[in-house]
């Protein structure tokens, strides 16, 4: 069965307030076993106790019972605590005791192990009152939160079997059986339920999500026909009939049931974006952006769901390369609907981006940042639009002003650095840098090389990998700023703290290779940056064929040259230095003429390239 798409789940959106009417005996078993003073007084008097011990105990039972009708449930714990430990064959006084830790708000009581300890204590009051129901739901109910789902199908059954009347324990039964994997008493259960309530648009939709748990599609399908045959003027329970056809590959059924919902009930939103999802399945976009079009003129969706429909819309368009023009009329609905609302603009500043128009971004998300100046998140999205526009002076402009009015997060930390990186001003970028260990990681030697000794133990495994990328992120200024020694340094303790940091390996390497380095060191960092899923990471391929090129090995390089452009064509990420290597590797073995296509295609790239024009006119010039 095909996993629902991200419109369906818009559908369903809009039809739960429909399908989930409430129906008042399911509700949560936990709200009604709130044990009162009334059903505990009845229930103690089932015991006779005229020895002292049970005496004394029933003394603290009843002073908890009166603090917990005085709303003092701090003081009732207390009470039912000592009773319980004066005569721990006490039932009422256990399962009162047990109760109250349940809803104790201690942390250390909601451990699993001492979850399992209240149920326990819980568990003689309802074997021998099988009759208290409330307690024993409540009891099965938390028996099934704690996965004890056998013992929570125990007393659903029990209570079941006891009290016909009860219907909702079926529904809860069902739901145990489910956990318990039992999908065929599961719907069992709620076909008795049916029998004593009749038919229910809510537990229809239950058994419908039993059947596809099972991959039962005609059971599924069977359940919704039922539905509309018990109200055949609901076009929620079209649309969801239209679903399961849709599911099955029937799509005469799906469009005749969309339809039907739409006739129905001609402004319904739903059926609109049932219609929308289906012609774009039949590849009619221009069906496709009308009934799109309708939806986003629907009252029946709200904001977020209309930003959250368009934003799949648009992203369906730059997935398959089509004409972005029709997107930008679509967009234009939602703008004079709402326009000025930040969302709008967000969504607006996120599909030029898309498209890479990083000015008309910048622009948008802009107007967004002044009808919502608080928002940090616009203004980190202004500056990754710099950024990615070329400018990130400007992002860094855009952190200076954020600054005066808002503390920025560490992740703002981060993007400001990394704009000082990338404009080149390597001082700002390594201070900014530091900053941002010295808030992760106060005690962190910043300026010695990392010992797993100078590590401090508190740090915990993710933010030793944040700080390894961190001081990657150092060693590459300072390679930056031709410091060569603190690169190596910074890349060392990066390694310190995350060994397997794949981009530290990576760079270490391959600057050691082109610095006079330790080429045999540089070959194993380089290697192991290419294990696992990095095995056909195009520039970590790229080094190592250099590293063993630099080593003379060029009948290896060869390979795994050849790999890295196999794999950067693919993700369609090619540049020239990629073939500028190839060239060098082919040239070193002797094969002119593969050389020379290899640094022509690097020159198509790199046009301005003058080393590259270089050893075109030597090798051409070598054949003469």
């Amino acid at each position: 069965m095909p996993p629902m798409n991200n419109i369906s789940k818009y559908i369903l959106l809009l039809m739960l307030p429909l399908l989930a009417a409430a129906f008042s005996t399911a509700g949560n078993p936990a709200a009604k076993a709130k044990i009162n003073s009334a059903a505990k007084v009845s229930s103690a008097g089932h015991l006779q106790c005229p020895d002292p011990i049970r005496q004394k105990a029933r003394y603290y039972y009843l002073e908890g019972l009166r603090k917990q009708m005085e709303e003092d449930p701090a003081s009732a714990y207390e009470y039912y605590k000592r009773a319980a430990a004066i005569d721990p064959s006490y039932a009422e006084a256990a399962s009162a005791y047990g109760t109250q830790r349940l809803a104790a708000d201690i942390d250390t009581l909601q451990t699993r192990t001492e979850l399992a300890r209240s149920l326990s204590l819980m568990r003689p009051f309802v074997d021998r009152f099988p009759d208290e129901y409330n307690e024993a739901l409540y009891y099965a109910y938390v028996a099934a939160r704690i996965d004890s789902i056998k013992e929570a199908i125990r007393i659903f059954e029990r209570t079941a079997d006891r009290r016909p009347d009860l219907s909702s324990t079926l529904v809860h039964l069902s739901e145990a059986y489910m956990a318990d994997g039992n999908i065929d008493k599961a719907l069992d259960a709620l076909s008795r339920y049916e029998v004593i309530e009749g038919h229910n648009p809510q537990i229809t939709i239950k058994k419908i999500s039993y059947h596809l748990a099972r991959r039962d599609t005609v059971g599924a399908l069977s359940e919704t026909t039922s539905l509309v045959d018990y109200n055949p003027a609901e076009p929620a329970f079209r649309i969801l009939k239209g679903n399961m056809y849709e599911m099955t590959g029937n799509p005469d059924s799906t469009f005749y049931y969309y339809s039907e919902a739409e006739r129905l009930n001609p402004d319904y939103g739903a059926a609109k974006l049932a219609l929308a999802n289906y012609y774009r399945q039949q590849g009619d976009s221009v069906k496709y952006d009308a009934k799109t079009y309708e939806a986003l003129l629907s009252e029946d969706f709200d904001l977020g769901q209309k930003v959250g429909m368009l934003e799949e819309y648009l992203q369906i368009l730059l997935n398959d390369r089509q004409n972005t023009a029709r997107g930008d009329h679509l967009f234009s609905v939602l703008r004079e609907q709402y326009p000025h609302e930040p969302q709008v603009l967000d969504l607006a500043a996120r599909y030029s981006a898309a498209k890479g128009n990083f000015d008309e971004a910048c622009e948008e998300i802009g107007y967004a940042i002044d009808l919502a100046p608080s928002e940090e998140k616009y203004r980190g999205q202004l500056m990754t639009y710099q950024m990615a526009g070329d400018h990130p002076e400007n992002a860094m402009t855009t952190y200076r002003e954020m600054e005066r009015h808002l503390t920025p997060s560490r992740n703002m930390m981060v993007l400001y650095a990394s704009a000082a990186q990338m404009a080149e001003d390597y001082d700002t970028a390594i201070d900014a840098y530091r900053d941002i260990i010295r808030d992760m990681a106060p005690t962190l030697p910043l300026d010695t090389l990392l010992t797993p000794a100078t590590i401090p133990a508190s740090i915990q495994y993710d933010d030793l990998i944040r700080l390894s990328q961190i001081f990657t992120s150092i060693g590459d200024c300072f390679y930056g700023d031709k410091k060569l020694d603190q690169a190596f340094h910074a890349y060392d303790n990066a390694l310190t703290l995350y060994p397997d940091n794949t981009l530290a390996l990576n760079n270490y390497a391959y600057f050691l290779s082109e610095n006079g380095g330790d080429l045999d060191r540089a070959a194993e960092m380089s290697l192991k940056s290419l294990d696992g899923e990095n095995s056909t990471n195009p520039t970590y391929l790229d080094t190592y064929a250099w590293i063993l090129h630099k080593k003379g090995d060029n009948a290896e390089a060869r390979k795994y040259q050849a790999s890295a452009i196999e794999e950067a064509a693919k993700e369609e990420n090619e540049h020239s230095e990629l073939y500028d290597h190839y060239g060098d590797i082919l040239a070193a073995e002797g094969d002119n003429t593969e050389a020379l296509k290899a640094y022509e295609k690097a020159l198509e790239l790199e046009p301005d390239n003058k080393d590259i024009v270089q050893k075109i006119k030597s090798l051409k010039n070598a054949k003469k």
